[in-house]
């Protein structure tokens, strides 16, 4: 889904783990689990300091998609099967972020209201196969760890990804470059 799951540092062999550092930071577990953590795009408005930041949900969308794609590709590697199960949430790593206001994209003028990260993570279960053999399940199991976290900060619903396993590709502007195999929704 993305160009840039490659962690930036080499990988650290630790007993029945690997850690990697960078753009993706995580783990990689002998069991078959992962714990992967991206920086998301938020920024301050320009004009107004003081206002709350921005998190872009279009950018916030697609890592997630990545996110589903890198944890199935590893547990299916380590020789599992069967269910799935994923867990997201939104971290700040300074706590100082006050309040967050969702925008869907970097053009676009629609703007949620203003309000903190969830504290709940959201959660699902998938099945480990068809996530694997299938790109529109991994978009399905993002839409639904998604649609919950973006619940709790008042979206009504994802910018670009659809229930029915779709990415809206005439929404992606720059993003579309990234994506292959997708057809247009």
């Amino acid at each position: 889904m993305t160009n840039s799951m490659q962690p930036d540092h080499p990988a650290l062999v630790g007993r029945r783990q690997v850690r990697f550092e960078g753009i993706p930071t995580g783990q990689l577990h002998q069991d078959g689990s992962i714990c992967a953590a991206l920086p998301l795009e938020i920024r301050a408005a320009p004009h107004d300091p003081d206002s709350p930041k921005k998190l872009y949900q279009r950018g916030f969308e697609l890592a997630l998609v990545a996110q589903v794609q890198a944890a199935a590709a590893w547990a299916a590697e380590t020789g599992a099967a069967g269910d799935l199960m994923l867990s997201a949430a939104l971290h700040c790593f300074d706590d100082d972020l006050g309040s967050l206001r969702l925008v869907v994209s970097q053009s676009a003028f629609q703007h949620g209201p203003a309000g903190s990260l969830p504290a709940t993570p959201a959660q699902t279960t998938a099945t480990l196969a068809a996530i694997t053999t299938d790109k529109k399940e991994a978009v399905i199991t993002a839409y639904s760890l998604v649609s919950d976290l973006l619940a709790d900060m008042g979206a009504h619903q994802p910018h670009v990804l659809t229930p029915d396993g779709d990415i809206r590709l005439d929404r992606l502007e720059d993003y579309r470059s990234t994506l292959t195999g997708w057809d247009a929704k």
